[in-house]
């Protein structure tokens, strides 16, 4: 008869993944900076799905007012920000483990988008920013002529 003997670790598997996470984002430009009125801002993480005919931003923007949230594009540039929206607490914070502050992000688009057709949706705290592609430009094949001689110019030019 043999015996199968567990070992469990205490705690979650996780629970040593979040020193980790900190570390990087310290590095990687994650981690919130301070503006000038004391309010922090955070790089505001996305989901980017690319489909046929477009790219699909998804970002989680809870418990902002839609008129917190403004998208722009210029030069090549999509931007994203997000403006906190203070909330009155009563009573004592024992712990505090969802980041207060602004949110930002840039990123720079392919040049084959419509950038006309830019639209972005509010809906249950979830920001998409629908980013159409432009139509395939399709190579032209142009015939070449014999070498010496010449084509006739069409009636009415020359």
């Amino acid at each position: 008869m043999m015996t199968t003997t567990r070992y469990l670790l205490p705690g979650s598997l996780m629970a040593g993944a979040r020193p980790i996470d900190r570390l990087f984002e310290q590095f990687l430009g994650y981690e919130a900076a301070i503006r000038e009125d004391g309010t922090p801002t955070y790089a505001l993480p996305l989901d980017i799905l690319e489909t046929e005919d477009a790219y699909e931003l998804h970002a989680t923007v809870a418990g902002v007012p839609q008129d917190g949230v403004e998208v722009t594009f210029e030069s090549g540039m999509l931007s994203i920000a997000v403006k906190a929206a203070p909330v009155a607490l009563t009573g004592t914070l024992i712990r505090q483990e969802r980041p207060w502050g602004n949110w930002s992000r840039k990123l720079e688009l392919p040049k084959e988008i419509n950038s006309a057709k830019i639209t972005a949706q509010f809906e249950n705290g979830v920001l998409r920013v629908r980013v159409p592609k432009a139509a395939k430009v399709e190579p032209v094949r142009i015939a070449i002529g014999e070498a010496g001689k010449v084509s006739p110019l069409p009636k009415g030019r020359g």
